[in-house]
């Protein structure tokens, strides 16, 4: 069930919109996307209601008003936004620490502590992938000792 709200949300009037999409990036929640050739606000739950997106309007389509809505959900917004990665976050984290919005700021920290354990995640591989670094592996003694039946390799690098 989804609880409408009256809040501040962005409004796109479709009349100015030229559909150049310099909005979209500037909204790292996810909410905006270009659909049939003009900026479309896809996601009430998305929408901060911050206006990040505002001074990028080169037509002043967009402004933020108040009216009936679904709540943010600061969760949802962080999933799209964690995918563009740790300058996204930080942008985002910044944009609601100068906007006064401690609750969001909180919340939005909460779900990235949660995350940080989760398998796929990011912080589980913290060196990237294993086969993109050399790994060395030294000879557990001087190397003429080995027989070449030991079960000693003799290798020193991979790959």
């Amino acid at each position: 069930m989804v609880f409408m709200t009256k809040r501040k949300i962005i409004t796109i009037d479709e009349d100015k919109c030229d559909g150049c999409g310099l909005c979209v990036p500037n909204c790292p929640e996810g909410a905006l996307r270009v659909v049939d050739g003009k900026a479309r606000l896809v996601s009430d739950i998305l929408c901060d209601g911050l206006g990040a997106c505002l001074g990028e309007c080169p037509r002043g389509a967009i402004t933020v008003s108040e009216r009936e809505a679904a709540g943010y959900d600061e969760e949802k917004a962080m999933v799209n936004i964690m995918k563009m990665g740790k300058s996204a976050v930080e942008a985002h984290l910044k944009h609601l620490k100068d906007h006064g919005q401690n609750e969001l700021l909180a919340q939005a920290l909460a779900f990235m502590k949660k995350q940080s354990g989760k398998p796929g995640t990011e912080r589980e591989k913290p060196c990237g992938c294993p086969g993109s670094r050399a790994a060395a592996w030294e000879a557990p003694g001087p190397c003429e000792n080995l027989s070449p039946n030991s079960g000693q390799s003799q290798l020193r690098q991979w790959p």
